[in-house]
């Protein structure tokens, strides 16, 4: 027993010196984008008010109902509504894309409500399009009741659904080209006019590698913040909620990721994919970011159809391969053929193929 006591006064003392982060923060969460990796919590699963961080998911959910060509009309309901605004006014006709970066950037109460009408005739029906995707991402302690974050009892989430709806919604290459800008100049096509909008994330252009993407803040829900940042091949995705030293925390947060990650090498473009049936190669290199020290099981699971269109070239792709860490998909990566095949292989050297794959798979 005084051994034990010894040994756990040790432990306390060690854990009393670990720098504190995010003490400010009502609650917080750091994870790897690429893995979906838990990196660092802090109350990370308590359901707390997210403010304009909820546009986040309005805006993806808005990039998938429809084409950034689309002509938004701005109503009266939408431009009076309260809050952060884009400046619009009733009649205004931008492109969803245009109105998508006074929803971001600006952080436009008005521009949400302007989308949301637009896409599902009204907000009701599109908060509903909001929370069916946050299921399908797997954020269970999420619920929407409109499309900007103003302060509702049933309008929640937690910092780990907020991080794992940025870490699907950066999945997106034109909400990732959005949430970098620092300013826009959105078209009002039937005037002529533009309306400049600024990003209110003051991180990008100050903190190293930093990619986005979202400030939020009301009164109920204290100064939320979501950012997301890319160093050495890795990115995290830093969420805060209800914290007053946001952007210090998000800084100290971030730092502390990359210095406790590297990039682990998976697979590398050409390199043999060896579940095939055919001579195949991996199209690109695999990532992923992996704690200093730390051995993760990755596995590999090929997805190439029993029988292929004949005849297949080499590099032409012909499946994918899906990798699995720690009983979690982490990705894909396109398998090709490694060379020109004219014609499908008899069964019997199907069968030697496939013993050939076994027997080198268990010299692994």
């Amino acid at each position: 027993m005084r051994k034990f006591i010894c040994v756990l006064a040790a432990l306390c003392c060690f854990i009393s010196v670990l720098p504190a982060r995010a003490e400010n923060a009502e609650s917080a969460c750091v994870i790897a984008a690429r893995t979906g990796e838990l990196v660092y919590e802090k109350n990370s699963v308590a359901r707390l008010p997210m403010a304009s961080t909820t546009k986040i998911m309005t805006c993806i959910t808005a990039l998938e109902s429809c084409p950034v060509t689309d002509i938004v009309t701005v109503s009266e309901n939408a431009a009076s509504t309260e809050g952060s605004s884009a400046y619009l006014e009733a009649g205004f006709q931008l492109s969803m894309y245009d109105m998508l970066f006074g929803l971001m950037l600006n952080s436009g109460n008005d521009a949400a409500v302007a989308v949301a009408e637009h896409i599902s005739g009204s907000v009701d029906a599109f908060v509903d399009l909001m929370n069916a995707k946050a299921k399908e991402i797997g954020a269970e302690n999420t619920h929407f009741t409109n499309p900007n974050g103003l302060p509702d009892p049933n309008h929640y989430t937690t910092a780990y659904d907020l991080a794992m709806i940025t870490r699907y919604a950066m999945n997106n290459p034109v909400f990732r080209e959005i949430v970098a800008q620092q300013a826009f100049a959105g078209l009002v096509i039937n005037t002529g006019g533009y309306l400049e909008f600024y990003n209110h994330n003051r991180l990008l252009g100050e903190y190293d590698g930093c990619v986005g993407v979202k400030t939020g803040y009301t009164e109920a829900a204290g100064r939320c913040l979501v950012t997301a940042a890319e160093r050495n091949g890795m990115r995290f995705i830093a969420v805060t909620l209800n914290d007053g030293s946001d952007w210090d925390d998000h800084r100290e947060l971030l730092d502390a990721a990359f210095a406790d990650y590297s990039l682990k090498r998976v697979v590398s473009a050409g390199g043999a994919a060896p579940y095939s049936d055919y001579d195949a190669v991996y199209g690109e290199d695999f990532n992923v970011p992996v704690k200093n020290g730390a051995e993760p099981k990755i596995s590999v699971r090929m997805h190439i159809p029993a029988r292929l269109d004949f005849p297949v070239a080499k590099g032409e792709k012909i499946g994918y391969a899906q990798f699995i860490m720690n009983g979690k998909d982490i990705g894909t990566v396109d398998v090709c053929s490694a060379r020109d095949v004219y014609e499908e292989m008899s069964f019997g050297e199907k069968l030697k193929k496939r013993m050939r794959n076994l027997w080198n798979l268990m010299m692994l």
